[in-house]
């Protein structure tokens, strides 16, 4: 669920920095990795956190607070974290450091009805509008990054390699038959012998 995303995202970067201490070699490559996919944490979309139910009403009412903050940055639409961040900044912040009035966005692209903010958290749950908001929210999927490439990759590359039709079948038969082949990039999967 997209509404989970950003405290899982969070919990998972902290996770990975306090593998340092089991191999830092490893933490350092993961973290690399994993902070060009925070697309959670902008200021917009974590705001998604309000309906989770995962997330405590402290933390809430704290994004609730930072909605009247200025914009932390101006990169648009998914959080990078400079170098200074992910040397000990990053792994110290809460979800409602990353909410600022740029946040409020995402009640307007949603056409979300915000004046469920006004009323105590432990109220919401029996709030209309909170509950026509969550709703709306819990509909929305997360999106997977490898699925995007994917599709970006199909799209880029249609009609590149050949135009006709029964080439492009036969190349795809080709594809699906090296995926059945070789499943995974493992080592022992890459050193089997295959029929020739």
């Amino acid at each position: 669920m997209a509404v989970k995303a950003p405290n899982q995202d969070l919990c998972f970067l902290k996770s990975l920095k306090e593998y340092e201490t089991v191999d830092k070699l490893i933490s350092k490559a993961a973290l690399s990795k994993f902070s060009n996919h925070l697309w959670y944490l902008s200021e917009e979309i974590v705001l998604l956190s309000l309906f989770d139910d995962e997330v405590d009403e402290p933390t809430k009412a704290n994004m609730i607070t930072n909605l009247q903050r200025e914009s932390l940055s101006n990169s648009g639409k998914r959080y990078i974290p400079s170098k200074e961040d992910m040397s000990h900044h990053l792994y110290e912040m809460s979800l409602s450091d990353f909410v600022s009035t740029k946040s409020n966005n995402l009640f307007s692209r949603l056409k979300i009805d915000k004046n469920f903010l006004q009323k105590p958290i432990s109220m919401w749950e029996k709030d209309v509008a909170y509950l026509e908001a969550k709703r709306k929210v819990l509909a929305l999927r997360a999106v997977n990054d490898t699925a995007e490439r994917a599709v970006k990759l199909m799209q880029d590359f249609h009609g590149l390699i050949t135009a006709k039709e029964e080439q492009k079948q036969y190349l795809l038969r080709c594809v699906q038959e090296h995926r059945r082949m070789y499943p995974d990039c493992k080592k022992e999967t890459l050193k089997r012998k295959y029929p020739g």
